[in-house]
């Protein structure tokens, strides 16, 4: 059904559609290997698991059903990732270098400036970064989620090199986790992603982080007040 299962260090990919996604993509070696492959093959043997109890099914239903409960296995997932992340003391923060945080931040203003992609929220964290994005409304068919993100991590990683004085080593770790927001959903991802620092105890308000962006016309949505 999904040749993820084959694959234990691969996570399919979504293509960016008009449905908003959530990205979560981290610092190389911020979380140790054995507990990242802890992650994917407690992920993987749900699928598996998923696979073998609706096996009886009609395809369209099975289809149907599997999609619903992987999401729900997803969402686990990825809240056990955010967790190994805030918990680690393992591994480089050099996002909380205030201008390798801008340089992630307007990398993505500068896509959506372009029209390569509408941008709910971003929010950096020490090591690792939270989106919500969409397609934007101008382009003709669904963009390459994957080849959007090499695009981004690599002038990012170019940019966070030239300013820390570093070579030789990645900085973003090569795969990156994203989930389609399903109906009904979007505010509680989004005060998920705003919420994110006050969760790892960095600030008390989410708006005291200065490595966030909402986009002004949701800023009201969020703050009670109008953007500047």
């Amino acid at each position: 059904m999904i040749n993820a299962l084959a694959m234990p260090n691969w996570l399919p990919h979504d293509c960016l559609e008009f449905d908003p996604i959530h990205v979560t993509y981290r610092l190389a070696g911020s979380i140790p290997q054995g507990r990242v492959e802890e992650l994917v093959s407690w992920r993987r043997s749900k699928l598996e698991a998923l696979e073998a109890e609706l096996i009886d099914l009609p395809p369209a239903a099975r289809s149907s059903v599997f999609r619903d409960r992987q999401n729900l296995i997803d969402a686990k997932y990825e809240r056990q990732l955010d967790l190994a992340l805030h918990e680690t003391s393992h591994g480089p923060f050099y996002l909380l270098d205030g201008c390798v945080a801008r340089a992630v931040l307007e990398s993505w203003k500068y896509l959506a400036a372009a029209g390569d992609v509408f941008v709910y929220a971003v929010c950096v964290m020490g090591n690792h970064v939270h989106a919500v994005i969409r397609a934007h409304r101008i382009a003709a068919d669904a963009m390459d989620l994957g080849r959007l993100m090499c695009r981004h991590k690599s002038h990012t990683a170019r940019l966070a090199n030239q300013l820390l004085g570093r070579t030789g080593n990645p900085f973003w770790e090569a795969d990156f986790f994203d989930r389609r927001i399903r109906d009904g959903k979007f505010m509680r991802v989004m005060w998920y992603v705003l919420q994110n620092p006050v969760a790892a105890g960095l600030v008390a308000d989410w708006e005291d982080w200065s490595h966030t962006f909402v986009h002004p016309q949701l800023l009201e949505m969020f703050t009670g007040r109008l953007p500047r």
